[in-house]
Formats: C-alpha cells, structure tokens, sequence
C-alpha cells in the first residue's frame, strides 16, 4: 500500500506529445534490443535446428496462443482499462482490491487453458504431425506456456494500468535476453525435442520476472472460492468474452495460416514463411510495443473527453510514422543484407515478402491507434464484429494470394489487409467516435508514404543496378528523415529547446 501512494507523480500524468515521443522512443529502444538479441537467437536456431525446426516452433507458438487467447477471458486488456481508470480516480484500497479480483479471476482463466488443451491436443495432434493422434502429449506440454503466459500477461496489465511504463520496458528487456539464455543451450543440448521445453522455460521465465516486478507494488492476494469476488469479476469477464472470441478467431486465423502452407508444403516453406512475418513484426514492434504499454493506459483515461481522445489518436499517429517510416526505407535497402545477417542464406526467399510487406507495418500505425479506440470505450462487441471481419476477409486474402504466388503473395496479402484495416477503423471510429485526422497528421502521413512507395518502388520492383538502388534508397530515407525532422521540431517542445540552444 505504501508503494502505491508513491505512483501518482508528475511523469504518470504527462499526456503531452513530448510524453508520447519519449515512451515511444523508450519501448522503441527496447524493441530494436529485442531485434540484437533475436539476431543472435534466430541465427544460431537457424543453424541448429534449421527450417524445419524454425518450423516446428512456428506450429508450438500457434497452439500456444490458440489456448491463451480462448481461455483468458479478456482479462488482461479489461484489467489495464479498469486499473488505469482506478489510477485516476480511485483510493489505493480500492486499486488493492481490485487487482485481487483480477488475480483471482487470472488464476481461473490459466486453469481453463489446461481444461482446452485437454479436449483439443488430439485433433491438434492429428492436422500438425502427419495425422497422428498419438502426439497428443506432446501437444498437451504447450499448456504450460499457455498457463505462464496468461499469470504474466494479468502481471503485466496490472503494471501497465498503474502506469508502471519504465517497469514494463524493463522487463520485455530482461526476457530478450532471458529467452536467448534459456533456449539456445536447450536446442543445442537436445535437438527437437528442446523445442517445447525452451518454450516452457521461457513461459516460467516470463510469469517469474513479472511478479519480481508487480508484487512490491501489491502484494499476491486471492480469494478462489468467494463468491463475492467471483460476482465483482463478472464484469472482467462479460466484456472480455468478446474479446476472447476475437483473439480465438484470430488465432484460429494464423492456425488456418499454417495449416495453408502444410497442406501443399513443408515446414521448411513454414519456417520461411514465420521468418518474413517475424521481420515484419519485428520491425513494427519499434513503435506497436508502446502502443499497449503506454498508449492505451492514457486513452483508457480519456476515453470518456472527445476532444482529448482525438488529440491522443492523433499524436500517436503521428509519433508512430514518424519513427518507423526511415527505419522499414532503411530495412527495403538493405533487405538481403538483413535476412542473411538475421537467419541463413537459404532465407533470402523471403526477400520478396518482407519487402512488400513493408507496408503492412507502415498502415498497421495508422490502424492500431484509431482500433485502440473501440477498446479504451469498452466496446467489445463492435471489436469482436470487426476482429472477425478482418480475419474472414484476411484468411480468404492470404488463402488466395499465397496459392497463386507464393511467399511474395503472402507479403502482398499482409499489406492489403493492413490498408482494409485502416479503413474500417476509420469509418467506424469517425462515425462512432467523432474521430477525425488532424489535416498536419494526414498530410504528414501521406508523405511517409510516398517515401515509403518509391524506395520500394526502386529498390525492388523495377529491379535496378546496385548503384541506382542505393541512390534511391537514399534520396528516399533522406526526404523521410527530413519530414520527421521537421515535423519534430514543430510538434515537440523538447526539440524546440534544443534549437534554441544551439542557436545561441
């Protein structure tokens, strides 16, 4: 308790634009230490295990979110909304026990993830190994991660709804290097078969080091069997319910994804598939990793103001196309560099897709901060309709993309989605919300993205001589850099201070 009182300070109030730059740039720094270690990581599984291996870990990680996202109820994202509104307006006693009633209902949740997994493994079994039933047990160990991941991710709401940001990117930056630890000596000492269990040592990892972090603040308290606290929790659950429908979809999506590729291929063809998307996830996560972890808390907070919402969708946008736009300019010049340098030779296949999905994570920035709307108002209802449109109309997308050219229509696929995404957020969250773009914010946006389209333009598409490439690539990533530039000194106060001095 006494470690609440000390949480309300000027830097958990900030919401100014300055604010955003810097938790932006801080989770940013995270990620591209996340992307070193990965480096390290992907490189030495690449050659231990190979694509088949890389494979495998692709099929375990599916399952594995198929159980987290279809028993946890919502709770992690509804916990942070919650929390955060308690922050503002709440007492410490109350903040206490709500976070009781979070934990409880957590633990609950972990459970039900065995229960699924129970009923699942031998169809799961049947589809990812050959239609054999009897892997089943193998499946059944991938409840483990389910479980570690579900008690972090309560952890981790709960930090993030007090407002703990520092704290957070600590920890994402304790199990980069932690999951390196765990795994590589596992997958060399055993081959395959230490596949699963570098994925349990790392979900036991993760639920260890969030609580290092979130039991000083709140001691571990929970009450299974009350019936008051089961009735409080309700709520968690009732508007989490369509969130978990949401997450099942999509899980289910990037299980149909898998199961797309292994009907006509092997896990090799998934292993290159998993290492473009992993690039492109990768790359975003400079920016997307703030999103949950500093962004929603302060939208959660004022999501009931129009105005104030307006202005924090905006000023993410904008932070966001402003840091990420020269980076992917930077990834589409150096692409076969990058994919040598992050896996094997044998993944220079990719190229194709992870160039033309460069601009899924460009609109995934413009999506992302207007879709954080539907779920800081609290409507899960509107968020499961729209979830599942995507996931329809994506599934569909990549099934016949994927068919008709490959990894490079998967790259496609991934971009058309992301544009179909910033669409209907857009209208949903205009005509619901009263969302509009700041006419600077569009603009700037639009610009990025003709930056953005003529390096991909000439740097891939039209084929040209090492020499032109790298002219373009330049002249590209010297214009971004130059709008974010002078969109920064126009936007923050911290780069206004700065001119100013070396004016003097």
């Amino acid at each position: 308790m006494d470690e609440l009182k000390k949480l309300h300070n000027a830097g958990t109030s900030d919401t100014s634009y300055d604010h955003v730059l810097k938790y932006t740039g801080i989770f940013g720094g995270v990620q591209g230490l996340k992307m070193l270690v990965s480096v390290v990581r992907v490189k030495l599984t690449a050659y231990i295990l190979g694509g088949w291996g890389m494979g495998l870990i692709t099929a375990y990680n599916a399952v594995s979110d198929f159980l987290n996202k279809a028993s946890n109820m919502g709770i992690p994202l509804n916990a942070t909304r919650q929390t955060s509104e308690l922050f503002e307006n709440g007492t410490d006693e109350q903040i206490a026990h709500k976070v009781m009633v979070i934990r409880t209902w957590v633990l609950w949740s972990a459970i039900l993830s065995v229960l699924i997994c129970l009923f699942f493994s031998p169809i799961i079994s049947y589809f990812y190994f050959n239609h054999d039933w009897h892997r089943w047990p193998v499946v059944m160990l991938t409840s483990l991660v389910a479980v570690s991941n579900i008690i972090a991710e309560g952890e981790c709401a709960i930090l993030k709804g007090l407002r703990q940001v520092r704290k957070v990117a600590l920890i994402e930056t304790i199990l980069a290097l932690g999951t390196l630890l765990c795994t590589i000596p596992l997958y060399y000492l055993l081959g395959i078969r230490g596949v699963i269990v570098g994925l349990i040592a790392c979900g036991f990892l993760s639920a260890i080091v969030h609580f290092f972090f979130s039991l000083p603040l709140v001691p571990y308290r929970v009450d299974m069997f009350s019936h008051r606290t089961f009735v409080e929790g309700l709520p968690l659950v009732k508007v989490g319910i369509p969130y978990v429908l949401a997450g099942v979809a999509n899980s289910c999506l990037q299980m149909v994804v898998v199961a797309i590729i292994l009907a006509h291929h092997t896990q090799t063809e998934l292993g290159h598939y998993n290492a473009g998307w992993s690039l492109m996830f990768g790359y975003a996560g400079l920016v997307f990793l703030a999103l949950e972890s500093d962004y929603f808390p302060r939208l959660s907070s004022v999501s009931h103001d129009r105005l104030r919402m307006n202005d924090t969708i905006n000023q993410q946008i904008d932070v966001c196309a402003l840091i990420l736009t020269p980076l992917l300019i930077l990834l589409v010049v150096l692409m076969p560099f990058v994919l040598e340098v992050l896996y094997e030779k044998e993944f220079l296949i990719v190229q194709g897709m992870a160039t033309l999905a460069v601009f899924y994570s460009f609109l995934r920035c413009m999506a992302l901060p207007m879709g954080y709307s539907v779920l800081a108002k609290g409507h899960s209802i509107a968020f499961l309709v729209l979830e599942v449109c995507y996931d329809v109309f994506f599934g569909l997308l990549i099934w016949w993309c994927y068919n008709s050219f490959g990894l490079v229509g998967a790259g496609v696929a991934m971009s058309v989605g992301a544009l179909y995404d910033v669409v209907i957020y857009f209208l949903y969250s205009h005509f619901r919300y009263g969302f509009v773009f700041r006419r600077s914010t569009l603009l700037f946006c639009i610009g990025q993205f003709v930056c953005l389209l003529a390096a991909v333009e000439y740097c891939y598409l039209v084929s040209p001589t090492p020499e032109v490439k790298y002219a373009a690539g330049a002249i590209a990533f010297i214009v971004s850099s130059g709008l974010s530039i002078y969109r920064l000194l126009h936007r923050s106060d911290c780069a206004k201070c700065i001119v100013r001095r070396f004016r003097r």
